[in-house]
């Protein structure tokens, strides 16, 4: 059987914790069914996921993304605050100095422990799971794609990280090609991010239109079977 952790909102306490945590929607799903869960805890990616959850579980369970509209600004403006050190890995090179160009301009006092972009081999990896730990970063942030996102904070903290991680999909690269933010205030209001993000990425839509119901339709079905079993937990 199949054991998913769920996490029913953020809370700041979460960045003290030494655990690796990510995100899940009806997308992303599809790389967990495929591989070894380990020790990631989730949050819901998405009203959609939420929803399911709470219905499946018969607890509340919040939408929690990454990113600008859910607790991408907690996480960083807590770190500044605490004097959290953050590690960026993900995206392009070109991308990610953008990135951490805008990050430092909103979160001045942030100190950035170190970043990486996102194209590396496993033997790279291991000397950027090294750099992590020597950086004595306390917050560490990666966006490689579903799966191997999970993958890569895990080695990190089996490396010797000792902070929390968290995943971030596109984030990174969102953001650094965004003029401002990357979700519009109305658009996040109406709740039409997905809409939105299939506009700006065309190559989403196939996720949004395909993958999304195929993979409900499974985890429904595992859930009926009994093939999965969801804990759910602050």
């Amino acid at each position: 059987m199949i054991k998913l952790k769920i996490v029913r909102h953020y809370s700041p306490q979460l960045l003290d914790a030494n655990q690796a945590y990510s995100f899940i929607n009806f997308a992303s799903i599809g790389s967990f069914f495929i591989q070894t869960p380990g020790t990631v805890a989730y949050f819901c990616d998405g009203m959609l996921m939420s929803a399911f959850m709470s219905r499946v579980t018969g607890r509340s369970v919040g939408r929690v993304s990454f990113d600008f509209t859910s607790i991408a600004d907690p996480v960083l403006s807590g770190a500044e605050q605490q004097g959290k050190r953050v590690y960026f890995v993900g995206a392009r090179q070109a991308e990610l100095e953008l990135f951490v160009d805008k990050i430092k301009a909103r979160y001045p006092r942030l100190a950035i422990a170190g970043y990486h972009n996102g194209y590396f081999d496993a033997a790279q990896a291991e000397c950027i799971h090294a750099d992590i730990c020597r950086s004595a970063a306390n917050i560490l942030i990666v966006g490689l794609g579903a799966g191997l996102q999970e993958r890569f904070e895990q080695d990190a903290l089996r490396a010797g990280f000792s902070g929390v991680a968290f995943t971030c999909g596109g984030f990174i690269r969102q953001e650094a090609t965004a003029t401002q933010q990357y979700y519009p205030a109305l658009i996040n209001r109406l709740h039409l991010r997905a809409f939105y993000r299939m506009y700006r990425e065309p190559h989403t839509i196939k996720r949004y239109l395909v993958d999304y119901p195929r993979n409900f339709l499974q985890l429904l079905a595992m859930v009926v079977r009994r093939q999965v079993a969801i804990s759910v937990g602050e």
